[in-house]
């Protein structure tokens, strides 16, 4: 009977400690939180995504991607004037994908079709289904104009400056679609003799 009543006291001692001190941790959260969420009624808010109404996202939006096909389309033809169809360019897509279709691969392009292509680091040919037909100069400013008419939620491109081709392409064409981002940085190209 001893023994028993020693072993409940001391159960009952080490969950009333424990349940004390979860409160007090419990507490001094709840205290930090309300505390770090108010504010100088002074303050001003800041500008941010959520306080800009509709009809300025929309606007936006539209001047934004105007803009971008303005600029796609004066180095696509900035490129075209060069009448390069033959060359190498390395190229890197960056998305969620196997690690063998993120490996910097070179193109060796002839009359604007991919020939071969192979990985950067090791000169080991890659397999069909790690790279897309889009994985020329050309194929990128047509992937370009396909998501420009989407209105996808953001786009970025940046261009080279001497030839006009695509250095990088970022799209995001769903704002709350996580994994679908797509982006390509290309580098080295190199007209063939």
């Amino acid at each position: 009977m001893l023994l028993v009543n020693t072993y409940q006291k001391s159960t009952n001692s080490f969950l009333n400690s424990f349940v004390k001190r979860i409160l007090f941790i419990l507490l001094c959260g709840t205290y930090f939180c309300v505390a770090g969420c108010g504010g100088n009624d002074k303050e001003t808010p800041e500008t941010t995504s959520e306080s800009v109404t509709a009809e300025e996202v929309t606007s936006i939006e539209k001047v934004s991607t105007d803009d971008i096909a303005k600029e796609l389309q004066v180095n696509k033809e900035k490129w075209n004037s060069h009448e390069i169809t033959d060359y190498s360019i390395e190229m890197q897509h960056i998305c969620f994908c196997p690690p063998e279709a993120v490996r910097l691969m070179i193109f060796e392009i002839k009359n604007n079709e991919i020939k071969s292509v192979r990985y950067a680091d090791t000169d080991e040919y890659v397999e069909a289904g790690y790279f897309n037909d889009y994985n020329t100069v050309n194929g990128l400013f047509e992937l370009a104009e396909q998501a420009i008419t989407k209105n996808p939620h953001e786009i970025t491109i940046s261009y080279d400056e001497e030839f006009g081709f695509i250095k990088e392409l970022s799209i995001d064409y769903e704002y709350q679609i996580a994994d679908e981002e797509v982006t390509i940085i290309t580098s080295s190209m190199r007209p063939s003799s």
